[in-house]
């Protein structure tokens, strides 16, 4: 089966083939290289080493040895690990490399087992639908569209078998993903259930809810007024139908008045941008309430028995101390 790839895939993909293998080979011969002179060295520092033995003893000789030490189990893996890089390389083909034993199988398959495979598919999907598990509804249903690309009827029969069968895959696949919030994947359904069937209502009804979800009121009224006729020509009108275009025109005047009331809300506070000093100051001074209303005759009567000088705290009457200066505040504030 061909994966539908084009000249230049082709040979940008030969291309990175082949620098994968000129990396690996290089890496194989760096490592190689590396090992051979490691190995080189060790067997120097072993000679020289035997020759210090019938020299004068130097304790700093020994660690000669050790300074250049190199794991020889790492340098093996690292030796294996190109190895294995260079020969995964040169198994790739310059085409497409992947596993299609799967993808065989289903083309080794008859049309109407694949057709009744799809059916399969469509049932377990609406059995998790009913239940409210919509991820798992989604992905049977998915799995049924991929059955359909491999399915190419031969006669009329088996033709019309697969338009109404995939027909009701994606009306199904539309409600699920209305479900889940994908709304490109339910406009995307329901145009292709249309490509098969212009006149569904079904279709039709599923991609108005879409368009009024995403705010797209025009095609949204196009599609339900569309349905609503279909569906009165054929003497099977749906109250859902109605209810929708109900529920849409409610939300195209609630979305008028809410930009009404914003539109006014900038108005307001562009013209009160544009006011003078003078008139945000009489704003204000009329916003503070009236002195003469906070003015109370708190002024005491002094009783000829009391002397002036005791504070009516056990009277009835208030106490006046500091009214002027509340006045005169009262007073700097108008």
């Amino acid at each position: 089966m061909a994966c539908g790839m084009t000249p230049s895939l082709a040979r940008m993909l030969e291309q990175m083939a082949q620098e994968k293998e000129t990396t690996a080979q290089q890496q194989l011969s760096t490592t190689t290289e590396r090992v051979a002179r490691t190995k080189q060295r060790l067997a120097d520092l072993e000679q020289a080493h035997a020759q210090a033995k019938h020299e004068r003893f130097d304790w700093t000789k020994t660690y000669e040895k050790w300074d250049a030490w190199e794991d020889p189990e790492e340098l093996a893996r690292q030796e294996q690990e190109a190895r294995e890089r260079s020969e995964r390389v040169a198994r790739e083909q310059l085409g497409c490399n992947h596993d299609h034993s799967a993808e065989q199988k289903l083309m080794d398959m008859m049309t109407q087992e694949k057709l009744d495979a799809c059916d399969e598919f469509r049932q377990l999907g609406n059995l998790f639908f009913q239940h409210g598990q919509y991820q798992r509804a989604a992905y049977h249903y998915h799995k049924a569209l991929v059955y359909f690309e491999y399915i190419f009827p031969d006669t009329d029969a088996e033709t019309e078998h697969h338009d109404a069968l995939k027909l009701k895959v994606l009306l199904n696949f539309a409600a699920c993903r209305l479900k889940t919030g994908h709304l490109e994947d339910v406009v995307q359904h329901a145009d292709q259930a249309l490509a098969l069937d212009v006149a569904n209502v079904k279709a039709l009804y599923r991609r108005a809810q879409a368009h009024r979800l995403r705010d797209d009121f025009d095609r949204a009224m196009q599609d339900i007024n569309r349905a609503i006729e279909i569906a009165q020509a054929e003497d099977a009108s749906d109250p859902l139908l109605v209810q929708e275009k109900a529920l849409l025109q409610a939300k195209m005047l609630a979305y008028k008045l809410k930009s009404k009331q914003v539109s006014s809300a900038m108005f307001r506070s562009k013209e009160s941008k544009e006011d003078s000093p003078k008139q945000r100051q009489q704003q204000r001074s009329s916003a503070l309430p009236d002195a003469s209303v906070l003015r109370l005759n708190l002024q005491a009567k002094q009783s000829v028995d009391t002397a002036p000088e005791i504070a009516a705290f056990d009277s009835w009457q208030p106490c006046c101390l500091g009214l002027q200066e509340l006045e005169s505040i009262l007073a700097k504030l108008t």
